[in-house]
């Protein structure tokens, strides 16, 4: 009986007990480029994000910014992690009223822009790479934004918190007691 309470013990508390390694929005502070990617850095993270597998979609973003960075009016950022793997869904957001036709007609059609709504035309891209710790140089003065970006964190990555592992600690030791006297008082399973 007692094994199997404490087995019911340890389950939830570890269940309970399980956290994201990173919080649910992000402020990315600086950004630098680098010969392989981009580098964005809040000022606890960095994610690392490589031309390599995708070179095309650099490009594509390269010349996106060049032709429409002024009708752009904002961006939604999102990270989905697991583990310390990122892909980044960035969807940049263009005011309609800036555009002339041809503007419209290239955003639909080499684009792929999709309505957000009446006024507005999201534009979709996507990124893999990882994340780690801040790097200081990473931050330094010439790569800092002007304008911080939040990002949304989507972690699937589940890990056991500190709290979690110190509340097992204490059962660790009791679990082959209970075994022992459950066996010596009753049939061994």
């Amino acid at each position: 009986m007692w094994k199997y309470l404490s087995l019911l013990a340890v389950m939830m508390l570890t269940a309970c007990e399980s956290a994201p390694n990173l919080p649910p929005t992000d402020t990315i502070v600086a950004i630098k480029p680098i010969e392989s990617g981009i580098i964005a850095s809040s000022d606890k993270y960095s994610y690392r994000f490589f031309r390599e597998g995708v070179p095309q979609e650099y490009q594509r973003y390269k010349t996106f910014y060049e032709r429409f960075h002024e009708q752009a009016s904002g961006v939604r950022v999102n990270f989905a992690v697991k583990e310390h793997d990122v892909t980044a869904d960035y969807l940049v957001v263009i005011d309609k009223h800036k555009l002339d036709a041809a503007q419209h007609s290239a955003l639909i059609n080499e684009y792929k822009a999709v309505p957000i709504d009446n006024d507005r035309l999201g534009v979709m891209f996507k990124a893999t790479g990882f994340w780690s710790s801040s790097y200081a140089p990473e931050l330094a003065a010439p790569y800092r934004l002007e304008r911080p970006v939040v990002v949304s964190i989507n972690d699937q990555t589940q890990t056991v918190s500190t709290l979690g592992a110190i509340a097992l600690i204490p059962l660790v030791p009791l679990f082959p007691l209970f075994m022992m006297y459950g066996c010596a008082t009753g049939p061994c399973i």
